[in-house]
C-alpha cells in the first residue's frame, strides 16, 4: 500500500505533468510550470478524493508546497 507521501507525489506528478522524481516534500509551487489556479483546484479535488477529506477554503489557499499538503493531511487524518 502506498504511504501518504507516495500518494501525494503520484497525484502532484500526474496533475503537474512532471516525473514523480521531481516531486519531493521540499517542492514548492514555483517548481512547477503548470501549478496555476486551475491545477491548484484539480490538486485539491484529487487529494480530497484520494484521502476522503474536505479542505477548507483557508487550507486550499494556503497550499504553496508539497509540505503544506502533507501538513493539512496530517491535521485531517489524525482527527
Amino acid at each position: 500500500m502506498m504511504n501518504r507521501l507516495e500518494k501525494v507525489r503520484t497525484i502532484v506528478s500526474t496533475i503537474m505533468e512532471v516525473p514523480i522524481e521531481a516531486v519531493t516534500p521540499e517542492s514548492e509551487r514555483e517548481d512547477y510550470e503548470k501549478w496555476d489556479s486551475l491545477n491548484q483546484l484539480n490538486l485539491v479535488m484529487e487529494i480530497e478524493s484520494a484521502f476522503g477529506i474536505s479542505f477548507s477554503l483557508e487550507e486550499m489557499s494556503s497550499i504553496n508546497s508539497i509540505k503544506d499538503i502533507l501538513d493539512i493531511l496530517e491535521d485531517h487524518l489524525k482527527a
